[in-house]
Order: C-alpha cells, then structure tokens, then sequence
C-alpha cells in the first residue's frame, strides 16, 4: 500500500499567520499606542514632557487640517491625497526649522512624518520617521515610547527583515514589562509567536502562542482563533512532536471541523504507528465526502481496504471515484480496481478494467494476466485476443527482453492451449513451436513436449468426432 501523504503542508503555516498591519489605515500616527487586550492595568511609569510652543501648535493645527480637512468627502480626500501629503511634508519641514522648537516636538512632526509616509506605501519612510522620533525618547510619554517600538517591530515584519523585528519587539515587551506584564495581550504574543516562528525557532513560538492561548481562555472576552492553532500545530510538527500534533488536531475538529483536519488527523496516526485509527479516522472522512476533491486521497482509502482484507470495498471506492470522475482515468487506478476485484475473486469484474489499464499502457504482464483469467472464465476468444497483445507488447520491450524471457514463454504456451481449446490446430502447432524455440532449459523443452501430446491427442479425437 502506498505510504499516506502525512507532511501538514506550509501552507498551512502560512494561512496561520497573521496578515500583520503595522498601522491601522487612516490611523493618526502622532498619537502612537500599543494595543492591549482587556486586563488589569498598574500605575504606569510617567515621563514629565516638554511644553510645546504656541506658534508650534499653530502649526500643528495647520498640518492636521491639511492631512485631514473638515467636511471633505471621502472621495474628495482620495482624489487629492497625493497634493495634500506634499503640502503636509513642507509644512512639516517648515515647522522643525521654526524658532523654539523643543525635543518633544521635534518627536511629533517625526510621528506625522511617519504618516505621510505610511500614507504614500513607503514602509521605509514610516521606518526611519519613527527611529528618528525614538532619538528623542526621553522627551516623550513612556507608553508613546513603547507603542514606536511595537509598531517598528511590526513594520520590520511587513519588509521581511524579521532580525530587526524581533529586536524591536524583545525591546518592547523588556520596556513594557517592567509597567507591567499583563499589559503584553493575547495580540502581542501571537503577534512575537509569529516572528520566532518565521525565524524557525519553533520552541520560541509555541511558549508565546501557548501563553497566548491560555490568556484568551481565561476570559471570556477575547476569542480564541483558529488560526492561532494552526501556527501552534505547525510549530509542533516541525519539531516532529506527533503527540502535540495530535492533540492540537483533535482540539481543531471539535471547533472548528475542517475536512483537512481529518486527513492531517489520520497521517499523524499514522506517523505514531496507531494503523487502526488511521484507518478508521480515512473511512470516516471518506463517508462525510471530505475526500471527494482530493484523488490521492480517495485512491489511498481505497488500498486501506485492502490493508483491512476488504478488497470489494476497495473496488465500490475506485468504480465510485472513478464513475463519478473524482479521479482520473489513468491506467494505474485501472489497474488497481482490477487487482481490487481480483483479490475479491470477482474475476469477471476484473477483467475489464484490467483491459483498460492493459490498452492505455500496453503492459505484458498486465495482458499475461488478463489472458490466465479469461481461461479460467472459460473466455477462450478473449484470452487468445489478450495473449496475441503479450506477445506484442514484450516483443517490442526488447530493452527488457531477458527480463521479459520466462514470462513470454508461459504467456506462448497459454497461447498454445487456449489454441487448442478452440481447435484451432494448425495455429496451436506453430504457437507450440514458437514455444520450443523459446525454450532454454531442458524443463522447459518437456513442458512443451507435453503440451504438443495434448495437441496431438485432442486433433486425433475431434477427427474421430468428426469423421475428417
């Protein structure tokens, strides 16, 4: 039996992961804060921040109502978002070279810089306005310090420099930490899992989605997602921990009942060397129809019937699948149905898709086969017609032909047999002496010695019979 397809594939992993975006669109990044999940909050550490000038707030009033104007229609504000982004870059310039302007800020004109750019796609832009507002850290709240950090990490993420993401991120929970640690939500750990898994360190991301988890359990305000399991599971099956696997599948099912979960379900079992319940996990997939858009898998069902000593089920399978094109016509599950029937013992279903398998590969053992069925079917006129193909078929392989040698002489000598069962005499005799001179031992010399006595025997009495 063919082994099971048990890799989860990385696709998976990547449905998993979150499609991160930095900076909700629209956001006012002069005002940057981290999201938090529902939990206890502490007195957080404070920083005494600089007085910003009157002029400068003159200014920012200006800058904000040309980012965002009053009373303009969403379509409007598309339609001119490319003049009105460069109109906010000069004031932005103008404002940082204006007299008295302190560190703090400086930080804000940075923080609407880094909007302007986000604005425009230029993730790299929004990167180093918002590294040059963490210059002046110390003129800034403490929490507008940590959600920088968060959103650096983030936006590292989206650019795929993932180093420098992590290290955004460990500086940002170490910060936030010390406020407090439950102020580090269920989406700021999915979020850092996501990071150390993308880094291959699987350990990593399952102690953060792990923790994760079990956050968003212990509330009932925070739904746990699916796809949450899902980096969980894939972090488990790179570190080949099938266990973990399992149980994470098995969790999966209950909530959230896919019909891949089955089949990903049934190949770790498979993995453990649990056949039972590999098998019994493909069967019930199979009878919810969860199989019927997956051709591998219906085929692979379809042998563990054999596995299991149920061969006709194995045969109502691939005639289904085959009936109802859920798989293809191919030579190969033609052949297996027929071996499906065969090891039924219903040769006579056998004998067509054999046929078929036979015909579109024109395989000699295949034709053998068939022909030693038909004989036994009592279907001479089809046996001949299968054996005349054997013959064809292993003489044109010459590349196999010593190979082929033994079984084109049996295949002859059937030929001769089933000859004369037609009485068909004279074509028996030259089949016979075709089988002679094929014959390289000396067993094999008697065996057609013997045969050509039959033939003989059985001319001499229809003549008899026949009075010719």
């Amino acid at each position: 039996m063919v082994k099971f397809v048990k890799s989860i594939p990385m696709a998976l992993a990547a449905a998993a992961i979150l499609a991160v975006t930095p900076v909700p669109e629209g956001a006012n990044l002069t005002s940057v804060a981290f999201a938090q999940d529902e939990a206890p909050k502490k007195k957080q550490k404070t920083r005494k921040v600089q007085a910003i000038p009157l002029a400068f707030q003159k200014k920012l009033e200006k800058i904000q109502e040309t980012l965002q104007p009053e009373e303009m229609s969403e379509a409007d504000l598309e339609a001119t978002k490319t003049q009105r982004l460069a109109r906010a870059i000069e004031l932005l310039d103008d404002a940082l070279e204006g007299r008295g302007v302190n560190d703090y800020a400086r930080s804000i004109v940075y923080q609407y810089k880094a909007q302007v750019a986000f604005e425009r796609d230029d993730t790299r832009g929004a990167i180093e306005a918002f590294e040059t507002v963490l210059q002046f850290k110390e003129s800034i709240p403490v929490a507008q310090e940590h959600g920088i950090m968060y959103n650096l990490a983030q936006l590292y993420y989206s650019v795929e420099e993932l180093d420098k993401a992590i290290d955004y991120a460990q500086r940002w929970e170490a910060a936030v930490s010390e406020v407090d640690p439950a102020l580090i939500g269920v989406t700021q750990k999915i979020f850092i899992g996501q990071l150390y898994y993308m880094k291959e360190d699987y350990g990593r991301t399952l102690e953060y989605i792990d923790a994760a988890i079990a956050d968003a359990e212990a509330v009932d305000t925070i739904e746990v997602k699916e796809n949450w399991y899902g980096l969980k599971l894939s972090a488990h099956y790179e570190r080949s921990e099938f266990p973990q696997v399992r149980d994470t599948l098995i969790t999966m099912i209950v909530n959230w009942p896919a019909p891949n979960y089955w089949v990903q379900l049934a190949s770790v079992y498979q993995e453990m060397g649990e056949d039972e319940s590999f098998y019994s996990l493909m069967e019930a997939a199979y009878k919810q129809g969860f199989l019927d858009e997956k051709p591998a898998q219906l085929v692979n069902v379809a042998q563990i019937q054999i596995s299991r000593d149920a061969p006709i089920k194995c045969a109502w399978i691939l005639n289904r699948a085959l009936n109802e094109k859920l798989i293809e016509d191919t030579a190969e599950n033609q052949k297996l149905l027929g071996q499906c029937y065969m090891a039924a013992s219903d040769y006579r279903r056998a004998l067509d898709p054999l046929s078929a398998a036979a015909e579109k590969d024109s395989d000699g053992d295949l034709w053998l086969q068939i022909g030693q069925v038909q004989m036994q079917v009592d279907r001479y006129e089809d046996a001949e017609k299968s054996f005349t193909k054997m013959q064809k078929a292993f003489e044109d392989d010459e590349e196999n032909a010593d190979k082929n040698a033994a079984k084109l002489l049996a295949g002859v000598m059937m030929h001769g047999q089933v000859l004369t069962e037609l009485k068909r005499f004279d074509d028996a005799k030259r089949m016979f002496s075709k089988a002679s001179r094929l014959s390289k031992t000396s067993r094999d010399r008697g065996a057609v010695a013997s045969w050509r006595k039959y033939l003989a025997a059985e001319e001499a009495r229809e003549q008899m019979l026949t009075g010719r």
